[in-house]
């Protein structure tokens, strides 16, 4: 149970470290995969569209195959961490697409000390990310744009702020390629959590491409993060090479049948991240499947971390406009 407490805090540091600084990432939990076809596939996409909430990480993957659907998805992470995403898309009044999505997470519960060790009570710790996007396709090319409400409570502190992502998905007229470019969280704080604090947020510019070989029942993906920048929580890489390697998140979507799938995925990053004295383990590989039962689309990822175990995620969608088939 002390271990599980840890891993809670570890979550929390983006948080407190920010009540300490003077100008500080925050919101960091937008880079955790809280629905089940991201988690499986690396934590990090620019092109997939194969399941609704991939809006939350490029607007331009709405799709209209996609429209009227609901999705639900559940994280489960050790040491009482909870996360929830949902999401619904629709078709509005003019050309494109539109969703709503929503990103709860819960950080459990706490106990509390002053600076003479003097038990203040348990305290509880959440964020959570509203944001409603559009997408319009033009040709070959569908673009799109989010626009978020970010929170982040933390005891009495609590910091908010705006931002908006920006992609573009390309799609070849003739072989199953595409390539997505998004900007992410481009935006300010409204308030931070202590008066004269200077908040920043985790902007991050991506590239990816996918492809599907005409005989083959498998979709390989491959996508470059955080090109912006170069800080990843963790040294700086020895070399050009190890730098660029852990930019790069890999996936595969096996589909045997339109009813049934597997992921696969490997994170470079992650890896270096939760490695440790004992080594990296499984850390960084993640994988999940996906099937349909009658209305209804089930699917369950897992991801890898070494010092932290590994996360389970529980997903459920379905189109709301068909009649319901039990």
């Amino acid at each position: 149970m002390h271990k599980l407490r840890i891993l809670g805090l570890l979550f929390l540091v983006p948080m407190v470290t920010a009540l300490a600084q003077d100008r500080e990432l925050a919101f960091q939990f937008l880079d955790q995969p809280s629905f089940t076809r991201l988690s499986s596939m690396g934590g990090v996409n620019a092109t997939s569209n194969s399941e609704l909430l991939f809006f939350m990480q490029n607007p331009a993957s709405l799709e209209e195959e996609n429209t009227n659907v609901a999705s639900f998805h559940y994280l489960n992470f050790p040491g009482g961490i909870n996360w929830g995403s949902a999401g619904y898309q629709w078709t509005p009044g003019f050309k494109g697409q539109m969703a709503v999505g929503l990103q709860l997470v819960s950080y459990g519960e706490f106990e509390g000390f002053d600076r003479f060790g003097v038990s203040t009570g348990d305290f509880s710790a959440q964020e959570f990310n509203l944001q409603v996007s559009y997408a319009r396709r033009k040709g070959v090319f569908n673009y799109g744009a989010s626009v978020k409400l970010l929170g982040s409570i933390l005891e009495s502190y609590q910091a908010y702020a705006v931002a908006i992502d920006l992609g573009v998905i390309y799609d070849h007229p003739e072989e199953d390629l595409r390539f997505g470019f998004v900007v992410k969280n481009l935006g300010a704080p409204i308030s931070s959590y202590l008066p004269e604090q200077k908040l920043r947020l985790p902007t991050d510019v991506r590239f990816g491409a996918s492809f599907k070989p005409k005989y083959m029942p498998i979709r390989f993906s491959w996508t470059l993060r955080n090109l912006n920048s170069n800080e990843r929580g963790i040294e700086e890489p020895e070399s050009f090479g190890r730098q660029a390697l852990e930019k790069m998140v890999w996936a595969a979507e096996i589909i045997p049948s339109e009813n049934f799938s597997l992921q696969v995925g490997y994170n470079q990053l992650i890896r270096r991240q939760f490695s440790g004295n004992s080594g990296a383990g499984a850390s960084g590989f993640s994988g999940g499947f996906a099937f349909r039962v009658k209305s209804f689309e089930l699917s369950y990822a897992r991801s890898f971390y070494n010092v932290a175990g590994a996360s389970n995620v529980f997903g459920v969608s379905t189109n709301l406009k068909k009649k319901r088939s039990f």
